[in-house]
């Protein structure tokens, strides 16, 4: 029983770092040749529990809008933390019809992409339905870990956007400098540059980053020294975006009383 949790965790934790290759993968290609791309695509997005096509359709998206109108992922107007973060895991898997439709109409802009989206989506509940049939509580475990990691990505998305404005350039995302998160998810915490330029190779975002303070590009409370994952920034989200009504805030709060010691 130690033996098969500790394999879970394992296998939530590459997961987790799965999804810093594949971002950078749908941003920047690892590899050129369109076989190979084709294949390490398809690898990762399955290795994160994701159809390739329709995440890439849902991610660019995102890009466009900023986490503001418009942007599929985006968490309701009053919605709680955990209510957003529920809804977001398991939308795709148990009701994703309504966010399928949006995907296969931009999917239909383009040549060969509903035949992908169809494909990976096979590939996906198929591998799934597998695994269900040879060993069930196998099947069941990976499942669980799974929509685990998923709901670690959509909080990756919320702290990301924590009081950001899609309507200001200097205000996409947030900078966290964290060395060790940067570190392990190839520089994932400078998102405000990220956003402003997604297609800039992930070693040169920490630069871009300073040259974006120095142009007026960087609002000083969307920066905080904590990652994403830091228990104390999860807690700071979730008591932000309580679902019960609170006083307004008069001004930001990402960068206040943050504690000294960060991951």
């Amino acid at each position: 029983m130690t033996g098969r949790v500790t394999l879970l965790g394992v296998g939530y934790l590459l997961l987790f770092w799965n999804y810093a290759v594949l971002h950078n993968h749908m941003h920047v290609p690892i590899a050129r040749p369109r076989a190979l791309h084709w294949l390490v695509s398809r690898s990762l997005g399955m290795a994160c529990g994701f159809a390739y096509r329709g995440y890439h359709t849902h991610h660019f998206n995102h890009h466009k809008y900023n986490d503001g109108e418009g942007d599929w992922g985006r968490r309701r107007d009053g919605e709680g933390a955990l209510t957003y973060l529920v809804r977001s895991t398991l939308t795709p898997w148990f009701w994703p019809y309504g966010l399928l439709a949006k995907v296969w109409k931009v999917a239909g802009q383009k040549k060969g992409q509903r035949a992908e989206l169809v494909l990976d989506t096979v590939l996906l509940q198929g591998s799934l339905v597998t695994l269900a049939l040879w060993r069930p509580w196998l099947a069941l475990s990976y499942f669980g870990m799974v929509l685990l990691g998923q709901l670690s990505i959509h909080l990756l998305n919320l702290a990301a956007h924590h009081e950001t404005d899609a309507t200001r350039k200097d205000s996409l995302g947030v900078t966290s400098t964290s060395r060790l998160y940067n570190l392990l998810c190839f520089n994932a915490g400078y998102h405000q540059a990220h956003h402003l330029r997604p297609q800039e190779p992930w070693r040169e975002l920490p630069a871009l980053t300073a040259r974006l303070a120095t142009e007026g590009m960087l609002r000083p409370t969307l920066q905080t020294p904590l990652a994403p994952i830091h228990p104390a920034w999860v807690a700071r989200l979730i008591r932000s975006y309580a679902p019960a009504p609170c006083a307004p805030q008069k001004d930001s709060t990402t960068t206040s009383e943050t504690p000294s010691a960060a991951i």
